[in-house]
C-alpha cells in the first residue's frame, strides 16, 4: 500500500523547493543589507575593533600581541603613548597607549581578525581599515542568520523560522552589531550552535549531541573568557537529563581550553597575565545592571534608538513569564542566562553593548514570535503596540535635510490605523477581524521596509552634505541589490 500518489510526491516536492528558494532568497537579501557599506556603519577607528586587530596582526607579523589598553600594565610594557592615525595620516585616529606584551583577551579572535588585516597588507603602526577586520564577522553573521532560522524552524515551523531571519537581518541594531569585529559575534554564532544541540538532546537524549559541546565552548572562550561561561548553561541540561557521566565529560574536555588560555598568558609574561587577568575579573557590577541593559539600546559607544530593538525586549519579557510547555522555553532561558553573564561581567552602567551580542539573535526569534501574536490576537492593543514600534524606525530617516513627518499627518496616520481594532471592541463582525489583521501585517511590513531603507542608506544620510572619512575598502563592501536597488535608495532630500 503506498502512502502517496506520484502526484502527491510531485507536489510535496515543489512545495519543498518553494520552501527552500523562500529561504535562499531571505538569507541572500539579508546578506546583502548587512554587507552594503558594512566598512562605514559603524564607523571606522572604533578602539574595541582595534584592540583585537592590533593585536592579532602584531602577533602574526611578530610573534607578540601588541595593543592599546587602559589597564593597570607596568610601565616596561608601554611602547608608544600617543596618536594613531589612518593611511596617509588623515582621519579616523585615536591617541592610544600600546602595551607589549597584550594580555588583555585570549589570541583566537585577534588572530582571525588580525590575518583579515594581515592578508590585506594592513599597516600594523596604523589604523586597520574596518573593511579588512570585519569581513569574517560578517560571514560569521551568515552562518548565525541560518541559525536563527533552524532553532525558530524547529520551534515554531518553517515561516516563523523566515520571520526570525528576515528580522534577524533587517532590524537596524541587530545588522550593525552583526558587522562588528569583536569576539561577541563568535561567541554569538557558538552559541546558536550549542542551542541548537541542546533542543536536538531535549528532543533525542544521546550523548552524541553533547561530543562537540566542550570544542565550541572552547572556541568562545579562546576568543574572549566570557566564552567559558557557556559550559554551566549545557551542564545544566545534562544534569536534568541525569547524563552524570556526560556532564563529567563536559567539564573534563573543556580544562585544556582552559589551560591553554593560562599557558598562552605564562608564555609571554606570567606576572602581567596574571595581574590583568585579576583586573578583569573584578570590573565593577551591581544590582542596576539589568536595568541598564533595557534602557540602553546600542551597538557602539552611543545610545541607538530602534524601536524594534524595544519591541523585541518586550517581546521576551512576556515570552520569560508566559507558561510554555515545550521546548521554546529553551530559548527563553538561553536569553536569561546570557543576560547574567552581561549583569556578572559587563560592568555596571557601562556602555559595552558588545557583551550583549551573544542576546541579539535570540531576540530576533522573539521579535518572530511577537509579532505572530500581533497577527492572531488583532484587537486594539495589539494594534496599538504594532503602530507604536513596529513604524518607530521612521525617525532613523530624519536629518537636517530629512524631515520628520509632520504632527498633523502623524495623528491621522495613527487614528486611521487604530479605527478598525477599535470599531471590533463595538461589532465583533469576521470582515472587521480580518481587516484588523491586514492593518498589523501592513504596518509590519512597512516597518520592514523602513529598517531596510534606512540600513542601505545610513552612510548617505550621515554624511549627507558633510564629510566623513573613507578608508580603503574592499569588492565586498560594494555589494548591492541588483536590479531592485531603486526601492531601496533615498531620493533627493526635500530640503537642500
Amino acid at each position: 500500500m503506498k502512502l502517496f500518489d506520484a502526484n502527491q510526491v510531485k507536489r510535496i516536492n515543489k512545495f519543498n523547493l518553494f520552501k527552500f528558494g523562500i529561504f535562499l532568497l531571505v538569507l541572500y537579501f539579508t546578506f546583502v543589507l548587512r554587507v552594503h557599506n558594512f566598512d562605514r556603519t559603524p564607523g571606522p577607528g572604533h578602539l574595541e575593533e582595534m584592540a583585537f586587530a592590533w593585536s592579532g596582526i602584531y602577533l602574526i607579523e611578530t610573534g607578540v600581541p601588541v595593543s592599546w589598553s587602559t589597564l593597570d600594565y607596568p610601565k616596561k610594557a608601554e611602547v608608544y603613548k600617543g596618536r594613531v592615525t589612518s593611511q596617509g595620516g588623515g582621519e579616523p585616529y585615536q591617541y592610544v597607549t600600546l602595551q607589549k606584551p597584550w594580555l588583555d583577551q585570549p589570541p583566537l579572535f585577534s588572530l582571525i581578525v588580525g590575518a583579515f588585516g594581515h592578508f590585506y597588507k594592513a599597516d600594523r603602526t596604523q589604523i586597520i581599515p574596518p573593511a579588512y577586520i570585519r569581513t569574517p564577522t560578517v560571514f560569521m553573521a551568515l552562518l548565525t542568520a541560518v541559525l536563527v532560522f533552524l532553532i525558530a524552524s524547529s520551534l515554531s515551523g518553517f515561516w516563523i523560522g523566515i520571520l526570525s531571519m528576515l528580522f534577524y537581518g533587517t532590524v537596524p541594531i541587530l545588522v550593525f552589531a552583526s558587522r562588528m569585529a569583536v569576539p561577541e559575534n563568535l561567541i554569538a554564532m557558538v552559541f546558536l550552535t550549542i542551542i541548537l544541540l541542546i533542543l536536538n538532546f531535549q528532543k533525542n537524549p544521546k550523548f552524541l549531541w553533547l561530543l562537540p559541546i566542550p570544542f565550541l565552548v572552547g572556541i568562545a572562550g579562546l576568543s574572549k573568557p566570557t566564552g567559558f561561561l557557556i559550559l554551566p548553561f549545557v551542564l545544566y541540561f545534562a544534569f536534568c537529563q541525569k547524563f552524570y557521566k556526560s556532564a563529567v565529560y563536559l567539564i573534563l574536555a573543556t580544562i585544556p581550553f582552559i589551560v591553554f588560555f593560562f599557558a598562552w598568558g605564562f608564555h609571554f609574561d606570567k606576572e602581567i597575565f596574571l595581574h590583568i587577568t585579576a583586573i578583569q575579573s573584578l570590573r565593577p557590577v551591581g544590582f542596576s545592571s539589568l536595568a541598564w541593559f533595557f534602557t540602553s539600546p546600542a551597538y557602539d559607544i552611543n545610545l541607538f534608538l530602534d524601536s524594534w530593538y524595544v519591541f523585541g525586549l518586550l517581546a521576551a519579557v512576556y515570552f520569560i513569564f508566559k507558561p510554555e510547555e515545550d521546548l521554546k522555553r529553551i530559548v527563553s532561558f538561553a536569553f536569561v542566562y546570557w543576560l547574567i553573564i552581561v549583569m556578572i561581567s559587563g560592568g555596571e552602567g557601562d556602555l559595552l553593548p558588545w557583551y550583549r551580542f551573544p542576546a541579539f539573535p535570540l531576540l530576533a526569534i522573539f521579535i518572530a514570535w511577537g509579532v505572530k501574536l500581533l497577527v492572531e490576537k488583532a484587537n486594539s492593543f495589539t494594534t496599538f503596540l504594532a503602530a507604536g514600534f513596529l513604524l518607530g524606525n521612521r525617525h532613523l530617516l530624519v536629518n537636517a535635510f530629512r524631515p520628520n513627518i509632520s504632527p498633523f499627518f502623524y495623528r491621522v496616520t495613527l487614528s486611521g490605523l487604530l479605527f478598525p481594532s477599535l470599531t471590533r471592541t463595538v461589532f465583533e463582525k469576521k470582515f472587521v477581524e480580518k481587516l484588523c489583521k491586514l492593518v498589523i501585517i501592513g504596518i509590519v511590513i512597512v516597518g520592514v521596509y523602513l529598517n531596510v531603507i534606512y540600513i542601505y542608506n545610513r552612510f548617505e544620510l550621515e554624511c549627507e552634505n558633510i564629510s566623513c572619512p573613507f578608508n580603503p575598502s574592499t569588492n565586498l563592501s560594494s555589494i548591492h541589490f541588483p536590479f531592485v536597488w531603486r526601492f531601496f535608495v533615498l531620493g533627493e532630500p526635500k530640503y537642500k
